[in-house]
């Protein structure tokens, strides 16, 4: 009983033309939608907006917005025309009467007062002259610039009423009046009437032939042929009387298919090819489909319709908003799968293609479905062999059909049906098939012969093929691929580079071997195989089919869907081990049934004689034509919409200055392409943030955290569908204020305040060293002045009165005694050592250099050890003042060595020295012309077997001092000494 009822819903079905041909969305008000959409429009940003009941609307193909203009309010919400003008205003016709201009977000009314009359506005036209006219109950009335003037007599114009204006192609402004159809030529005055009778809400629209169409309630939906090339010429009897297919709204799409909202019976219909009815009204079996609430359509009532800048057709109703866009699958209604199908498809001739469905052959075309056989037995797959004959797996066996006899095979004792896991046909006309449990067998002149399994054993068979030159090919369970011929066999496996799980499908295309597996592709280079890879991996999960198209793209059915993959980029991918090719997928979203069948027996992907591309679907069969796959061309237009941040919301445009204290933002930004919103593609960047672009995928909101004060700059572009990007896209600056602490003067004055630490820092330490420099001066004078009186009051007054004694002994002697010469020596010695011993107490006390002059010691050192022939002078500059004693010493030493040098190993002709005195520090420098300390000794700061420098370099480094040696040009040698004032000058 189900077998006659699917062959009786077969008959109902296979002579049809497909209807599923459109893709239907429905936005309800359930998902968002405004009620009452009344009139649409489209504007060069791509947005959709909607004129409804309650009021404006604009539509991203996500979010429905409602637009509140500044300035003047609307007088009523209630909007039934809309239409943007070339200047990119939007204009607003309203129920009660009026119009409305809105541009650059101001609205601007007109009234009975600006000239416009009450009634209904209906529609709105432009001439090419810029000129803009309304249709309204009140009459027709033209703007000029500034009021509406009503068209009347003096115009030509007859009636005081206007239901539709429509400017065509050539310039020329149709306008029906409620009893005819009136036009006005390009560049006239004045109306001419057609003649032709109208009744009341008589619509017009242009096809892209040129024709003019009418759709009235006295004769129906009808073509006027030849009124837009001429419309004075002589007019024919009035057509028959009808009122079927008159519609509120009437439109043309690219194609040229016919578009209505019908008043009578609701809903929308589509006509394909309107040229058909020449010259009379539309009749029911024209209409190739109907969609009403019952078939999806958000309600019955729709009135607007409007073809957008991509192509898809919408429809506005009462409760909603509906769209149509013709799918690039094609899925045959009489070919869907159903719980009691048994889908099979093979490759036909003449551009068709052989299906099973229900117990029935079928001979299947994009555009009908006929039966060739019925009343068959289950049927599990087809394939087509090299005679041209057509083989089935049927639940008892095979059937052979060729030159439309069936002959029945059977299957080799002990193998059912259900052991079979795959099948291919041979060149000749044979057949190979792969069981579960036995291995693979051929049939060949009516005898079924098994494959010495071999090497083969234990291999779980999954798929075959047979290539061009006959050799077989065996893929199995375990991903491994066998190739056997008459000659030799050969097993591929991961070694080989093959590595794509379970083998699923083996496609045999010219020379090239295709491997299809549960997890990806790879194609035979070789001995070697190389894999696809593709930007979305998940793509190429569950391969059943792999088949080219004509023009070398690789086109596979897997569980994601449909998947091309042009051939320059397939190439590529297989060339290049780590790229990813750019990848297309086709889904349900395309007018794809499903996704692909599982666990064929054969390839679910076939290409037919005409080059159209066949797919086994687990929900039926759909076809696509390679050459005429519509792809969308148009860029989407970015739109930032406004950026959040500490609760504040900012428009786009406004590049706000955020206040202090704000880390966080979130952006949301939108793209008006409305053929396949939920496919946009998004990339973001911050700049300032991000060193490159962030891949957003379909998401429309971008969030930041932990900005810093500065200036920043929001980028976003989009791709549409097809991959075609918006490259331009939309930017928005902003800036974050800085808090007080973060601003760069506050950074200046904290440099600033660490600046001055640091120095009263250093001052500090340097103070601190100071004292502990002159502590221990003091401390060691202190020291050599006890040692200088302790030496005064005992060694000296000692040898004094040894002195005395031996001067007493010697006085007692008389002067020829020998020994009075010898004592005489003695006490010459000792005096000798006494007045040494007096100079050395006296070098020991520094208490009179506080009353000397620096320079004045300075000069008498220099003077004792300056030689014949050797200039020597001093030169002060500044006010000289008293320098610390205990630093004095120290100075005085190493000015004593640096002159020691210089008159002993200088060779010069002339020492100088000059002290200059000023506010930061002692500055003195010892220059002589003679031959110039050598280069060794300046980067040693010492003389090999002497420790003059050395010495002169410590007593400096303990004074905190800078002592410096260099040659001075043309020959000579400088030994400058710098020393700080906290050190040298007395405090």
């Amino acid at each position: 009983m189900k077998r006659l009822l699917g062959f009786c819903w077969l008959l109902a079905c296979a002579a049809t033309a497909d209807a599923a041909q459109y893709r239907h969305t429905a936005w309800p008000i359930e998902r968002g939608a405004p009620a009452d959409v009344w009139a649409l429009a489209q504007g060069r940003d791509g947005w959709l907006w909607l004129g409804t009941g309650n009021g404006l609307y604009r539509f991203d193909g996500v979010r429905y917005t409602r637009v509140e203009p500044g300035g003047t309010a609307f007088a009523t919400g209630n909007i039934t025309a809309l239409r943007f003008s070339t200047d990119d205003t939007l204009w607003l016709g309203f129920f009660y009467g009026g119009a409305a201009a809105l541009a650059h977000g101001t609205l601007t009314r007109y009234g009975a007062t600006q000239g416009f009359p009450d009634g209904m506005t209906l529609a709105f036209a432009q001439t090419r002259d810029g000129t803009l006219w309304a249709a309204s109950r009140g009459g027709l009335v033209r703007f000029d610039g500034a009021r509406w003037r009503t068209a009347g007599i003096d115009d030509g114009y007859p009636a005081g009423r206007a239901d539709w204006a429509l400017v065509d192609r050539d310039g020329t402004l149709w306008v029906t009046t409620g009893d005819e159809l009136v036009y006005r030529r390009d560049g006239m005055a004045r109306f001419e009437r057609t003649g032709i009778a109208v009744g009341k809400d008589a619509i017009v629209a242009q096809a892209p032939d040129g024709e003019l169409w009418l759709s009235d309630a006295l004769h129906g939906t009808r073509a006027l042929p030849g009124l837009a090339a001429d419309p004075a010429r002589a007019r024919g009897a009035e057509p028959p009387r009808t009122n079927f297919g008159h519609v509120k709204r009437l439109v043309f799409d690219r194609d040229g298919t016919l578009w209505g909202s019908d008043v009578a019976r609701g809903g929308v219909w589509r006509v394909a090819q309107p040229r058909k009815l020449g010259a009379r009204a539309l009749a029911p079996d024209d209409v190739d489909a109907f969609f009403g609430r019952k078939d999806g359509l958000t309600s019955d009532i729709a009135v607007p319709l409007l073809e957008d800048a991509e192509g898809t057709l919408w429809a506005g109703t009462n409760l909603g908003l509906d769209s149509f866009r013709r799918n690039n699958v094609v899925a045959l209604e009489a070919l869907r799968a159903g719980p009691t199908s048994d889908l099979a498809l093979a490759v036909g001739d003449g551009g068709a293609m052989w299906a099973v469905n229900r117990g029935a052959l079928l001979r299947a075309t994009p555009d009908a479905t006929t039966i060739a056989a019925a009343e068959l037995p289950e049927i599990y797959a087809a394939v087509r062999a090299g005679d041209g004959a057509l083989w089935l797996q049927a639940s008892d066996g095979f059937l052979r059909r060729h030159d439309g006899v069936f002959e029945t095979i059977a299957l080799p004792e002990n193998l059912g049906i259900e052991d079979v896991r795959a099948i291919a046909p041979d060149r000749e006309g044979g057949l190979w098939i792969a069981a579960s449990r036995r291995g693979v067998w051929h049939w060949r002149g009516a005898i079924w012969s098994p494959l010495e399994p071999g090497e083969l054993a234990g291999r779980a068979p999954t798929a075959l093929a047979v290539d061009a030159q006959g050799t077989l090919w065996i893929g199995h369970a375990d991903g491994t691929l066998a190739r056997v011929d008459a000659h030799a066999r050969r097993l591929y496996g991961a070694a080989e580079g093959l590595a794509v799980g379970v083998v699923t499908v083996v496609e045999a295309n010219g020379d090239a071997i295709y491997v299809g597996g549960e997890t990806g592709l790879a194609r035979r280079r070789g001995e070697r195989f190389d894999a696809l890879a593709v930007l979305q991996p998940e793509a190429l999960a569950g391969i059943s089919g792999v088949v080219r198209s004509r023009d070398g793209d690789l086109w596979l059915n897997t569980i994601a869907g449909i998947v091309r993959v042009n051939a320059a980029e397939a190439e590529r991918a297989f060339a290049e081990p780590g790229y990813r090719a750019a990848a297309r997928r086709f889904d349900h979203r395309d007018g794809l049934p499903g996704v692909a069948r599982q666990a064929t027996v054969t390839g679910s992907a076939l290409a037919d004689d005409a080059g159209r591309l066949w797919f086994l679907t687990n929900q039926g069969i759909a076809s696509i034509d390679p050459a005429a796959i519509r792809t969308n061309a148009r860029a989407p237009t970015v739109l930032i919409e406004a950026l959040d941040a500490a609760g504040t919301r900012y428009a786009a445009g406004a590049s706000p200055r955020l206040p202090s204290g704000t880390s966080t933002v979130r952006v949301a930004y939108t793209a008006t392409s409305l053929a396949a919103p939920d496919r946009v593609a998004f990339r973001y960047r911050l700049d300032g943030v991000d060193a490159d672009w962030q891949d957003a995928g379909d998401r429309r909101e971008a969030f930041y955290a932990n900005l810093r004060p500065g200036d920043y700059r929001f980028r976003v572009i989009a791709a549409n569908e097809d991959g075609v990007w918006n490259a331009v896209g939309a930017a928005f600056a902003f800036a974050i204020e800085p808090r007080l602490y973060q601003r760069p003067w506050f950074y200046a004055l904290v440099a600033l305040g660490a600046l001055a630490l640091s120095l009263q820092f250093y001052f500090w330490r340097l103070r601190l060293a100071s004292d502990s420099i002159r502590l221990r001066f003091e401390e060691r004078v202190g020291e050599r002045e006890r040692i200088a009186r302790e030496l005064h009051d005992t060694l000296l007054q000692g040898v004094q009165g040894l002195l005395l004694r031996l001067q007493a002994l010697a006085a007692g002697l008389a002067p020829d005694d020998r020994r009075r010469g010898t004592l005489d020596a003695a006490i010459e010695q000792a005096r000798a050592m006494l007045v040494e011993g007096r100079d050395r107490i006296v070098a020991l006390r520094v208490g009179d250099i506080e009353n000397d002059s620096f320079a004045d010691a300075v000069r008498a050192i220099g003077e004792t050890l300056a030689g014949d022939g050797v200039a020597f002078g001093v030169t002060v500059t500044g006010t000289e003042k008293p320098v610390c004693p205990p630093a004095c010493e120290e100075l005085l030493e190493i000015v004593r060595e640096a002159l020691r040098n210089a008159f002993a190993h200088a060779n010069a002709a002339r020492v100088a020295v000059s002290i200059a005195f000023d506010a930061q520090a002692l500055r003195v420098r010892v220059i002589d012309d003679g031959d110039g300390i050598d280069e060794a000794t300046l980067r040693q700061r010492r003389r090999d077997g002497h420790w003059g420098l050395v010495g002169m370099h410590e007593r400096a480094a303990k004074l905190g001092a800078t002592l410096a040696l260099r040659r001075v040009p043309p020959h000579g040698t400088e030994v400058a000494l710098t020393v700080p004032r906290r050190v040298a000058f007395r405090a």
